[in-house]
């Protein structure tokens, strides 16, 4: 089933490999990847084959995923909320982000120091409490670090 876009033949295990060769996908990531130009038979084989060999793991791809997008100032929610979106299952994200050696008291707090000073118009609070709400981080943590002495 090798459409146009694939116009070399590659095989379906050599363009998995070019793909996980750029970065970890999770296999649902891949799988959609593969669908254009492979049939569901010939893309079962590979996904078999690459998770027997651990070239595709869910749980590595969570964990690297996890540590990319806290680096970037994205909260645990959020986070949790893009890989559910990339096909990992909820147990190996509950994991991952239990097993996640990240600060996220940390990340917020140096989100709030590039802002700093803090706006005084409640209104201006509320916008600010609201992006940090979006990017992920709960309630309770964005509270703590408003009124926190290190900002």
């Amino acid at each position: 089933m090798n459409l146009s876009a694939n116009k070399k033949n590659i095989s379906p295990l050599a363009k998995t490999m070019k793909l996980l060769a750029r970065r970890d996908h999770s296999v649902h990531e891949l799988t959609l990847k593969l669908k254009p130009f492979y049939s569901s038979g010939e893309i079962e084989t590979v996904i078999e084959r690459c998770l027997q060999e651990n070239w595709l793991n869910d749980a590595r791809f969570a964990e690297n995923y996890i540590r990319s997008r806290s680096s970037g100032g994205y909260g645990p929610r959020r986070i949790a909320m893009e890989l559910q979106q990339k096909g990992v299952a909820s147990e190996i994200i509950r994991q991952a982000l239990r097993e996640a050696a990240v600060d996220w008291q940390s990340v917020l707090l140096r989100l709030l120091e590039r802002r700093t000073p803090l706006p005084e118009e409640p209104a201006e609070r509320i916008k600010l409490q609201n992006m940090f709400l979006r990017r992920g981080f709960s309630p309770d943590l964005i509270q703590r670090c408003f009124f926190s002495p290190e900002i």
